[in-house]
């Protein structure tokens, strides 16, 4: 054969070999089988790049003076290995999803032809891995250049496993239920009422809850005797700790295919409800819908030493607010605190005053005996007594 002609022809091999272990690189159909493949068409690839160096040099040798000759072999070698190495595996990488089957079942042939040459070259490579801390993490998304939203969840996600479901549960006081010991039509004003799903079904109270009503079933009932929705529509309670973690869970959500469940306490009366919307916010952060009455925020300033704050305000969010140390470790809430130092239950609807060290509290609202709204006056040293005026205001 024609020396040019061979070189020519091993080039056009290279080619061919360097584009298909690129395709096969990012093919998953045989991505555990990769590195057999990997192996034969790059030994093969290697054997070509050799020949046709060697090839080009015994060809070049006598028009070139042998001082100039170790120069040409290294261009030589240079461009052989450009135009038929990294340039094919760019293209082929570029244009994967066209060329993709015609290069698989080249490669199954290769690897079939020369499968009794290269066997003993194949090593299956594990990947090294680096291990990232929770720390080297924060320090990247801290670091700029991660979007707001993602940070967000980025952080959501490393507090899961940390979050019981008693912080994301709602609170019992909060919770809908549904009594045996009511009639039917109570039932029915009481789903239509309150739009929701599931309703937990307690017998004496809310500590005692022995079903789960589902409103789906309960629709498509032709009678809602009680009797019959309890037979047809109720289920068995899904029963967990207050201390489970949102994490497992979630797990245990999955395995019982049961996305509402009811919290009890270490006495066995129920702290609240969580559901796989709960989840699901704790990680992606509050999902506001259609119907859903939209809540103000727990902390508002309304100047310099005064605010608005809800009683479901978290009490190390209502600290850095207010730029002050409110030491209690018995609260989680801004109306936990306030109740704590009342010393009481208040009344329904009442108001009242609570004076503090730092702070003048006024009690606007109570509902289901719980703080709801407030006014809070900080005090300042240099103030003395000019609160009299504001906390005259307030009580109006």
């Amino acid at each position: 054969m024609n020396l040019p002609i061979l070189i020519l022809f091993t080039f056009i091999l290279n080619i061919l070999f360097s584009m298909t272990s690129s395709i096969v690189s990012t093919n998953k159909e045989i991505e555990d089988e990769s590195y057999k493949y990997q192996a034969t068409l790059k030994w093969l690839s290697l054997c070509m790049e050799i020949f046709g160096t060697l090839m080009s040099v015994i060809y070049l040798q006598p028009m070139i003076h042998t001082p100039l000759l170790y120069v040409v072999v290294l261009l030589l070698v240079y461009a052989y290995i450009l135009l038929s190495d990294l340039l094919p595996r760019k293209f082929a990488n570029a244009h994967s999803d066209k060329f993709e089957k015609t290069f698989m079942f080249i490669a199954k042939g290769i690897q079939s032809l020369f499968t009794p040459f290269t066997f003993f070259l194949r090593f299956e490579v594990e990947k090294e891995q680096e291990d990232y801390s929770e720390e080297d993490i924060y320090e990247v998304i801290n670091g700029g250049g991660v979007e707001p939203s993602q940070k967000e969840f980025i952080e959501n996600l490393f507090e899961f496993d940390d979050t019981p479901v008693e912080e994301i549960c709602t609170h019992r006081s909060e919770v809908v239920c549904l009594y045996l010991n009511d009639d039917k039509e109570t039932w029915k004003k009481t789903i239509l009422e309150n739009r929701h799903t599931l309703y937990p079904v307690c017998d004496e109270d809310n500590d005692d809850v022995v079903g789960i009503l589902d409103t789906r079933d309960y629709f498509r009932l032709d009678s809602i005797e009680q009797d019959n929705v309890i037979n047809k529509a109720m289920d068995q309670p899904f029963f967990i700790s207050q201390n489970m973690k949102a994490d497992v869970l979630l797990k245990e959500m999955k395995i019982k295919k049961v996305y509402f469940a009811v919290l009890l306490d270490e006495y066995g009366g129920m702290t609240g409800i969580v559901t796989l919307h709960d989840i699901i916010e704790t990680l992606l952060g509050e999902i506001q819908e259609d119907d859903d009455i939209e809540e103000p925020d727990p902390i508002q300033q309304i100047d310099s030493d005064q605010f608005r704050i809800y009683g479901q305000a978290d009490i190390e969010d209502v600290e850095k607010a207010l730029g002050i140390s409110l030491e209690d470790e018995d609260c989680d809430t801004f109306g936990g605190y306030i109740l704590n130092h009342y010393g009481q239950i208040p009344d329904e609807g009442s108001h009242f005053k609570v004076s503090l060290d730092l702070m003048d509290v006024y009690v606007k609202e109570v509902k289901n005996h719980r703080i709801g709204q407030t006014i809070v006056q900080i005090k300042r040293k240099e103030e003395g007594n000019q609160h009299e005026s504001t906390e005259k205001r307030n009580r109006d």
